[in-house]
């Protein structure tokens, strides 16, 4: 479930998810942490006509999420 999370986009619920049953040491937050923002991104800054206060906006509420969960999981 974990992989499919993964490579769905959806890394900090693989996260939460690898945390509340134990498999930290099979899928390590920090990377796939680092892959979210990386993703985020991406995705953000590949759109055109988008302006950049969005653009802004997305990565920042990215951050804000990947803050959240390590506050969450004490990371």
């Amino acid at each position: 479930i974990v992989e499919i999370l993964v490579s769905s986009g959806k890394q900090i619920e693989a996260v939460n998810f690898s945390h509340a049953f134990g498999l930290v040491d099979k899928f390590p937050p920090v990377p796939l942490l680092k892959a979210y923002l990386k993703d985020a991104k991406k995705t953000s800054q590949g759109k055109s006509g988008i302006s950049q206060n969005e653009v802004i906006a997305k990565e920042l509420s990215a951050l804000r999420a990947v803050i959240k969960c390590i506050e969450e999981h004490k990371l």
